[in-house]
């Protein structure tokens, strides 16, 4: 579903195709589930999944028929049932919409969102027997990210991302989804997003863009050039080949109105004449300048944004084909500054290439760092990633090498490579991007851990709140298997095998001994270290657990050589990361840049400052684990040595900022709130620490105590980080510690 921000759309709201709940239907919707699961160990999230998309809902007439059908107890059924946000007793409303209430929505004005959703609807969060309107309509539910935050405030409806959305345009969607009869509402541009009260790009009725002066601008004399050097034939028109124009596909695209745009472009290049391929890509990640429209011409791919569906006849007519010059022209796409400052290896083909075509992959030097693997010996392999210098980059950053060679070790078989794609972190999205724009890197660097390590099996884990990026994936491995990417590697006679697990909305389940546990059919709890999963990880096997970007970084290591990505960085920080711009900055998006910029040059050079055009209070650095650095600390250096220095921790890459309205007590304590809430349960620091954290937040800004209560805070925090058993518990306090440090005054002392 997708509201476009400058012309008509209509919106997709989907039928639910559930069944009525009868003991008919529930035994149907079982036997169904478990028949599709047959063979698989661990498979319970998979037919929970089934069961609930086919009734709205697990009732509890189905636990029995479950635990039966699998052999296992109703009460580890019942279990993992109550432990997973997405399942549920209650029967869900026909359409269902998902507020995000991450940091990086906060940032741009979520908090406003979040009530005006639960007024306009009259539901309440939280409360499965209340969250539903009346006439079963709709169901508001939060979610903690969409990996829509460079487009925030974001929301999810019928598993479609749409944002930013603003009060006003909620109300509107709102209005449509109630009139839905046939699974179809119009909508006017009336009941668009309100780009310009988000403080997003300012686009003026005749298309032209205000906002992108620093990181778009294109030179007049450059301009000029454009037109003449793309003219193809006699200038007029192509000649008899297609030209290919590419638009993107990604969440973020959509969340644009991206597909709007594509159709648009079909329908009026047939009414016109002309003889245009509509090729579907990844993002650029200049998400505003979405929908970003490229063609294809002599000269190189040629650039225009944001393109509505509104834009698109009059464009044709002016010459889109034949990359002419045009208000809405940022030139060659390659030499956009946002794009041309940057060292694009792991992202290189990400907005370039048909994510889904095997030979748009291979043309684009994909699979030449698995046909070097299949003629080398495995600890060759993992000495060359070792050589590399790769660290993981879901946060930990543990050298890669290191942990391969561990399980390259053992003994004992099978042995599993374990993708963690449960990017769950608040303002990040590059695993998102990553999945949906370049899935063949992710097969390919499993393929290549799997031969290095001696598994012959993969299991990706992907968090359920990216259903577009499960529907990339999904076919990526079907064309896998079938090019010899997957299965019977190139023909060598290694084989390795992978299937995609879904996860249900558990924050916690990004810590790897929790997805293990997950992934083992189980409640998401954390499991006490020694063993490490090197040792004994998915279903008690070696196991080597890596997240999307690591992972997707080995083709090139394997292709290039290791000193090619060593070479790049600074001190112990090789190689490049995708830093995600998000929150309250003009220019959201990606920026893959080797170790050693600075933040500041991060926010103020490619961000382009806050969208509000307000002063920078605070930048978080690391999701919502990561500490609060303040405007007079941006000069801190982006590698894993510097942010620790400093007091933080880099984590993903994800890089959230706040103007000088954020209330950073109330932050503070949504960390602690938000710990609470996702929780595993299994340590006393973690589950009983963060609801007295919070607790005492409050009575800290309420004035009762609070010297007293700041230091039973402070002790309160160096328990959480030294008791917990994971970084869930351990890495809480760094938000809340460094909003206190740096906005004690906020907390002590603020008016009431």
């Amino acid at each position: 579903m997708q509201l476009d921000a400058w012309g008509d759309v209509t919106l997709r709201a989907r039928a639910t195709g559930r069944v009525t709940v009868t003991d008919e239907t529930i035994r149907t919707a079982v036997d169904g589930a478990l028949a599709r699961a047959a063979g698989r160990p661990g498979a319970l999230l998979e037919v929970l999944h089934a069961v609930q998309a086919s009734l709205g809902c697990i009732p509890r007439a189905a636990v029995p028929l479950l635990a039966d059908g699998m052999n296992l107890s109703r009460a580890d059924v019942h279990g993992v049932v109550s432990f997973y946000h997405v399942f549920r007793e209650e029967p869900l409303g026909r359409h269902v919409v998902q507020v995000c209430r991450a940091e990086s929505c906060q940032a741009a004005g979520g908090r406003a969102l979040e009530a005006h959703a639960q007024s306009v609807l009259g539901v309440a969060f939280g409360d499965t027997t209340s969250d539903t309107t009346s006439d079963g309509a709709i169901t508001l539910l939060p979610v903690y990210c969409l990996g829509n935050c460079a487009r925030s405030p974001a929301v999810l409806v019928d598993g479609d991302v749409l944002g930013p959305v603003t009060p006003d345009a909620f109300s509107m969607l709102v209005a449509g989804l109630r009139h839905d009869a046939a699974g179809t509402v119009a909508a006017t541009a009336a009941g668009t997003v309100a780009a310009t009260a988000a403080g997003t790009v300012a686009a003026t009725a005749a298309g032209t863009v205000a906002a992108a002066a620093a990181a778009t601008a294109v030179a007049p004399a450059a301009a000029e050039a454009i037109t003449a050097a793309v003219t193809v034939g006699d200038g007029a028109h192509p000649t008899t080949h297609p030209v290919r124009v590419f638009v993107p596909g990604d969440s973020g695209a959509l969340s644009a109105g991206a597909d709007g745009t594509a159709a648009a472009i079909r329908a009026h290049a047939a009414a016109q004449g002309l003889g245009l391929d509509v090729v579907r890509t990844g993002s650029r990640g200049m998400y505003w300048l979405e929908p970003l429209v490229e063609v294809e011409t002599a000269a190189g791919r040629m650039a225009y944004g944001p393109v509505a569906a509104a834009d698109v006849e009059a464009l044709l007519r002016a010459g889109l084909a034949q990359g002419a010059a045009h208000p809405l022209c940022l030139g060659p796409v390659h030499d956009i500054p946002y794009l041309a400052r940057q060292q694009r290896l792991t992202f290189a083909r990400v907005g370039e290439i048909d994510p889904l075509s095997i030979a748009d992959y291979e043309a684009h030097g994909g699979l030449a760092g698995l046909r070097r693997a299949v003629g080398m010996a495995p600890a060759d392999i993992v000495a060359e990633v070792t050589a590399s210098g790769l660290r993981g980059r879901g946060g930990a950053a543990f050298p890669a090498g290191t942990k391969w060679k561990t399980v390259l070790d053992q003994v004992a078989t099978p042995k599993y490579i374990a993708c963690n794609a449960d990017e769950g972190d608040s303002g990040t999205f590059s695993d998102r991007m990553l999945m949906e724009g370049d899935p063949f890197a992710l097969l390919e660097g499993m393929a290549i851990a799997g031969l290095a390590v001696g598994a012959t099996q993969g299991y990706i884990y992907l968090r359920v709140e990216y259903p577009h990026a499960h529907a990339v994936l999904t076919q990526a491995v079907a064309r896998a298997y079938d090019a010899g990417l997957l299965g019977d590697l190139l023909g060598s006679g290694r084989r390795f095998d992978l299937e995609i697990r879904l996860g249900a909305g558990a924050y916690i389940c990004g810590e790897e001994t929790s997805m293990l546990e997950s992934l083992e059919g189980r409640r998401g709890e954390v499991r006490v270290r020694p063993p490490l999963p090197a040792v004994a990880g998915l279903f008690q096997r070696p196991t080597v657990v890596n997240n999307v970007i690591t992972l997707a970084s080995v083709p090139g290591i394997l292709a290039r050589g290791a000193a090619h990505y060593r070479d790049l960085g600074a001190g112990e920080s090789r190689g490049t990361l995708p830093f995600q711009l998000a929150g309250n900055v003009r220019y959201g998006g990606l920026v893959e840049v080797a170790f050693g910029l600075t933040l500041r040059q991060l926010v103020d050079d490619f961000g382009g400052g806050t969208r509000s055009g307000r002063p920078v209070k605070a930048v978080q650095v690391g999701g919502p684990l990561g500490a609060y650095i303040p405007a007079s600390g941006l000069d801190v250096t982006l590698d894993y040595e510097s942010l620790a220095a400093a007091g933080g921790l880099l984590g993903h890459g994800g890089v959230v900022v706040f103007d000088d309205t954020v209330d950073m007590a109330a932050m503070a304590r949504h960390a602690l709130a938000f710990c609470a809430h996702e929780s595993c349960g299994k340590c006393t620091p973690c589950r009983l620490g963060s609801v007295r954290g919070a607790e005492l937040v409050d009575r800290i800004v309420a004035g009762t105590d609070p010297v007293g209560d700041v230091a039973l805070l402070e002790e309160l925090c160096d328990t959480m980080r030294d008791g917990s058993l994971c970084g869930l518990g351990g890495l809480t306090p760094y938000p809340v510690m460094s909003a206190l440090t740096h906005f004690r005054a906020e907390f002590v002392g603020r008016e009431r």
